[in-house]
C-alpha cells in the first residue's frame, strides 16, 4: 500500500488534515478553558476583596470577634437637661449578618448548590467568625494551614476546590472558594463537540483528498493503460498530451517519443528480418535451382563444374551476408569486446590504399592521397575494413578516368577523414536512408553480383564505436563525399 502514489498522497493529505484540526481544536479548546478559568478567579479575587471591604467597617472588637463595649450614657448639657439618647449599638450577630458575598457572585447557570461560591471569615487566632455555603467534607484546619498574605492568593485544592486566600482587617483570614465540578463538566464536553465536529471534517476531508489523489494519479493511470495497450504488433498508442496537466506534460511527451522510437525500431527489426530472408533466400533457391538441374539428367563433366561454380558463386554470397550480419551483432552489443588501442590512423589509411591501388588501375581510376599524422585511440582492424569498404565503393561506381582524393586533417581536436570521388554520384532523395541496413540506392541490382547493402550500415557502426560521426554528400552526375571526424589523441605530457 505505502508504495502506492495514491495512497501516500492520501496519507499525506489526511496527516495534514487531522493536524491542522487537532492543533486548531487544541488552540480553541485551550483559549475556552483559560477564558473558564479566569472568570472564576476573577469573580473569586473580587468576592474576597468585597469581604474585606464590609469587614473594615465593623468595630474593631467584631473584626477579633468580640461583642462591641456598651456605650456610656451621654453627659449632661451644660443646662443641666439629659441630651437625647443614642442610637443603639447593634450587636456582634447583626454585623456579621451584613457579611456575606455580593450580590454578582453567583455564576450564570448554577443550579447545584454544591457549585455555589462558598466563603470563610477566622479572626487571628482563627475563630471561626462566619461561613456559608462550605461544601461537605471541607477541611478548615487543612485551609488555615495554608499560607494567607495581604493580597488575594489562587490556590487549587485536590477535590477540584478553587480558591482565594487574603489577610483581612486585624489579622483576619478570608477564604473565598468555588467548586470546579460545573467547569469540569463544561469543558469536558466542549471536548466531546470538538472531537465529534474534528472527526467529522476529518472523514469529510479524507473523502475529499481521496478523490484529489485520485485525480491527480489518473493521468498516471491512463498512461499505463496506454503503454499496456502497446504491443509488438501495434505500436500507434500515443498520450494525449491535451488531456494531461501541465506537471506530466513533459513526461508524457519524454513517453511518447519513447514509444515513437520503440515503434521505429520494431519497425526496422521486421524489416531487417525480411531483408535477412530475402537476401538468404536468394543464394538459397539459385543452390537448390542448379542442384535440382543437374540432377534431374545426367550432365556433362563441364555442365556439372559449371553447377558447383554457380554454388560456390551462391555460397559466398551467404557467407558474406552472414560475416556482415554477424559485424552488425557485434556492433550493435553493448557488452562487445572492442578493444581501443593508441594507433597511427594515417598509416591505417595509406596501408588500405596500397591494398586498393591494383583495383584502382584495373578501372583506370586514380588514388590522390593526403595524409596528415594523427594518432587516435582505435581498432585497426575495424577501422582497415571500414576504409576499405568505403574507398571500394568509391572505386567501382566512378568513371574511368575519374579520381579518388583522400585526405586527412585535424580541425577542433577531430581528426577528419575525407574520401571524394568523381563517380555517378547518389541521388538526394537516397542520402538519408544511405546508411540503413540492406538499403540498395540501384534497387535493380542483382543480389548475387551486387552487394549486401550492410557495407554502410557497418562503418557507421564502427565509426560510432569510436565515437566519431560519418556524413555524406553527394551530387548526382559529380560525385560522392564521405567525412569521417574521430577524437584526436592528446598527449597532456
Amino acid at each position: 500500500m505505502f508504495k502506492s502514489l495514491r495512497w501516500k498522497l492520501q496519507f499525506f493529505y489526511s496527516t495534514l488534515l487531522a493536524t491542522v484540526i487537532i492543533c486548531s481544536g487544541s488552540v480553541f479548546y485551550y483559549q475556552v478553558w483559560r477564558s473558564t478559568f479566569a472568570e472564576v478567579d476573577r469573580r473569586l479575587e473580587a468576592s474576597a476583596l468585597y469581604l474585606d471591604v464590609t469587614l473594615r467597617s465593623f468595630p474593631p472588637p467584631i473584626q477579633q470577634g468580640l461583642e462591641a463595649p456598651p456605650m456610656l450614657p451621654p453627659p449632661l448639657r451644660p443646662d443641666g437637661t439629659a441630651p437625647p439618647p443614642p442610637r443603639p449599638r447593634r450587636s456582634k450577630e447583626q454585623f456579621l449578618e451584613e457579611l456575606r458575598l455580593p450580590q454578582d457572585s453567583n455564576f450564570p447557570g448554577e443550579v447545584n448548590p454544591d457549585d455555589q461560591p462558598y466563603f470563610l471569615v477566622m479572626t487571628s487566632n482563627d475563630m471561626l467568625l462566619k461561613k456559608e455555603f462550605v461544601p461537605l467534607g471541607y477541611s478548615e484546619a487543612q485551609s488555615l494551614a495554608e499560607q494567607f498574605y495581604p493580597q488575594p492568593t489562587l490556590t487549587m485544592l485536590e477535590n477540584k476546590l478553587r480558591e482565594v486566600r487574603m489577610i483581612g482587617p486585624s489579622g483576619s483570614k478570608i477564604i473565598v472558594g468555588k467548586s470546579l465540578r460545573r467547569e469540569t463538566i463544561q469543558l469536558r464536553n466542549i471536548a466531546i463537540q470538538f472531537t465529534a465536529i474534528g472527526l467529522a471534517f476529518l472523514v469529510l476531508g479524507v473523502g475529499i483528498s481521496f478523490a484529489i489523489a485520485y485525480r491527480m494519479v489518473r493521468p498516471i493511470t491512463q498512461m499505463s493503460v496506454t503503454a499496456e495497450l502497446l504491443s509488438e504488433k501495434d505500436m500507434s498508442k500515443r498520450l494525449d498530451l491535451n488531456h494531461v496537466d501541465s506537471e506530466l506534460a513533459g513526461l508524457a511527451e519524454v513517453l511518447n517519443r519513447l514509444f515513437s522510437r520503440l515503434e521505429a525500431s520494431f519497425s526496422r527489426q521486421r524489416q531487417f528480418t525480411a531483408d535477412a530472408s530475402h537476401e538468404l533466400r536468394t543464394p538459397l533457391t539459385v543452390i537448390r535451382s542448379v542442384s535440382e538441374l543437374a540432377l534431374s539428367q545426367v550432365r556433362s563433366p563441364t555442365e556439372y563444374q559449371e553447377t558447383i561454380e554457380v554454388s560456390l558463386k551462391a555460397a559466398e554470397r551467404m557467407t558474406n551476408l552472414v560475416n556482415g550480419l554477424l559485424a552488425l551483432a557485434r556492433l550493435d552489443s553493448s557488452n562487445a569486446d572492442f578493444n581501443l588501442q593508441l594507433i597511427s590512423f594515417n598509416d591505417v589509411v595509406s596501408e588500405s590504399i596500397g591494398l586498393l591501388g591494383a583495383m584502382a588501375s584495373e578501372r583506370k581510376v586514380g588514388l590522390i592521397a593526403d595524409l596528415h599524422s594523427v594518432q587516435i585511440f582505435g581498432n585497426s582492424e575495424s577501422l582497415s575494413r571500414m576504409i576499405d569498404n568505403l574507398i571500394t565503393n568509391a572505386i567501382i561506381y566512378n568513371k574511368p578516368g575519374g579520381k579518388v582524393f583522400i585526405t586527412i586533417r585535424i580541425h577542433d581536436d577531430k581528426a577528419v577523414l575525407e574520401i571524394k570521388d568523381t563517380g555517378v554520384g547518389i541521388p538526394e532523395e537516397h542520402l538519408p536512408f544511405l546508411f540503413e541496413r540492406f538499403y540498395r540506392v540501384d534497387k535493380a541490382r542483382s543480389r548475387l553480383s551486387g552487394g549486401s547493402g550492410l557495407g554502410l550500415a557497418i562503418c557507421k557502426g564502427v565509426i560510432e564505436k569510436h565515437n566519431g560521426t560519418i556524413t555524406v554528400q553527394s551530387i548526382f552526375g559529380e560525385g560522392t563525399t564521405f567525412r569521417i571526424q574521430l577524437p584526436v589523441f592528446k598527449n597532456l605530457d
